[in-house]
């Protein structure tokens, strides 16, 4: 068994080489007719039995409907194992005037307050209209710099534009620094310029993704070069740059001050939607026990996909999180990885619940739907509670699941288990996040003591010290 389902993995990755392959190339899919023999699971000399050979027909058939995607009719179903090039059709680039609805939902989509892209918009361009404004009067040339480096700094997050920041200022120092030296040394040669400016432009896209300071030093002797050939002297090029990237960074960096996006406030609300999502996934999945039809499947398909994308906007926003410098107020670092790992441990438990699943001939599990009505209605209840800082309960579940130990007939002790890891996981969600006000500011404030250890600690090189009891 086990040797057979790592053939069965070796073909699919095959499987889906060949289908991104058709997508980039935009060819038919080939698949090697070795893969497709593999991943025929209808004969009778099938060694998989039972829930693996079920995965196992679920896992061709995702596969079947990713090479109808890439490559159209023919790429591969149980009674063929080539493309027809004639009859397929292709995943093609729309053309611009055929995205225009789509980048008109996008626009629409992020129209409100609270949307991160919007606030960055607002803000990038408020950005760079105020630093071509105060630039233009400045006895400088080159006004147009600041408002640049604005733009290239500036990044939806704190983190990524602190760093580019300071990556951006430190280069076109270290950058005008070498383009200056060099400059002086060899005196003016429009041609010696020249092939030097090639040489920084070249040097400035390989570095492009070593480091941003690395390519921006590169950047910035670029111009000092390139100016230097139209007769400009470095002592003209070099303060301006200098000042203009300077001025370009500090707009960059005050616009979070005055128009914040931090991601920190918003984790009560990201897991929350987390939670929510899941709970429906689980819902589906145990209703998919209590009457397994393909609507059933249907539905327990898209609340998946509900959930993984809620788990990625969690993701996003929790790696974020950890990287600002503010203070949390909902969830500190300990209980935003607590509540992280008893979702995850739900998920497991959702996912192992879902690889058993029966097939349509099985018997219903009444005791499931009750349990699903239940778990669907206190997770819902738990988000809004969660999202107004308020203790979990789980009431509900525990009374489904109470009886459901007790009823009478009760065969499907796989399915009652996962039912009573999820239960576990919502109780460790529910420690992890539910405390009272006085604790919680307790909580906040050792949070921000730790931290301000650790960054002396970085400063001096010791370890931070413990925190006591």
């Amino acid at each position: 068994g086990r040797d057979r389902v790592r053939e069965l993995l070796n073909a699919a990755a095959d499987v889906l080489d060949a289908a991104a392959r058709s997508i980039r190339r935009g060819t038919p899919t080939e698949v090697p007719p070795r893969s497709a023999d593999v991943l025929r699971v209808d004969g009778q000399s099938e060694v998989l039995e039972g829930p693996a050979r079920r995965t196992a027909e679920e896992l061709v058939k995702l596969l079947a409907e990713a090479l109808e995607v890439a490559g159209g009719v023919g790429a591969y179903d149980k009674t063929s194992t080539s493309s027809d090039p004639a009859s397929a059709q292709f995943l093609v680039r729309p053309t611009m005037f055929r995205l225009l609805p789509v980048v008109v939902r996008a626009v629409r989509r992020e129209l409100r307050r609270d949307s991160p892209v919007f606030r960055h918009a607002v803000r990038l361009a408020a950005v760079a209209t105020l630093g071509y404004l105060i630039a233009s009067p400045l006895p400088v040339g080159h006004g147009y710099w600041a408002p640049i480096a604005s733009v290239m700094v500036m990044r939806p997050d704190f983190h990524r534009t602190y760093a580019r920041a300071v990556g951006r200022l430190a280069g076109t120092l270290a950058g005008v620094a070498l383009a200056t030296g060099m400059v002086r040394a060899l005196g003016p040669d429009a041609h010696v310029f020249a092939a030097l400016a090639v040489v920084s432009a070249a040097l400035s896209y390989t570095l492009l993704r070593t480091g941003y300071a690395y390519s921006q030093c590169f950047t910035a002797a670029y111009v000092v070069f390139l100016l230097g050939m139209g007769g400009h002297a470095w002592e003209q090029t070099v303060p301006e740059r200098v000042v203009l990237t300077l001025l370009g960074g500090a707009l960059a960096m005050l616009a979070y001050v005055l128009f914040p996006a931090w991601e920190t406030p918003r984790l009560p609300g990201r897991l929350a939607d987390w939670l929510a999502a899941n709970g429906r996934y689980a819902a589906a999945v145990l209703r998919g026990y209590a009457e397994p039809t393909r609507e059933r499947r249907a539905d327990m398909r898209r609340a998946l996909l509900a959930s993984r994308e809620a788990r990625g906007a969690w993701q996003e926003a929790y790696d974020q999180a950890r990287q600002e410098p503010v203070r949390p107020s909902g969830l500190t670092s300990r209980e935003a990885e607590d509540a992280q790992e008893a979702l995850k441990g739900f998920d497991r438990a959702t996912m192992l619940m879902e690889s058993h699943l029966p097939g349509a001939d099985s018997r219903f599990v009444p005791e499931a739907e009750r349990f699903a009505e239940a778990l669907e209605a206190d997770t819902a209840k738990a988000a809004d509670a969660m999202r107004e800082h308020r203790n979990l309960d789980w009431g509900r579940a525990a009374e489904a699941l109470h009886a459901w130990e007790g009823a009478a007939g009760d065969r499907s002790p796989v399915l009652r288990r996962g039912a009573e890891l999820q239960k576990k996981a919502l109780d460790d969600l529910a420690t992890a996040v539910s405390r009272t006000p006085l604790e919680r500011d307790v909580g906040s404030a050792r949070e921000e003591q730790r931290v301000r250890a650790a960054l002396a600690s970085e400063g001096d090189g010791s370890r931070p010290a413990r925190e006591g009891g």
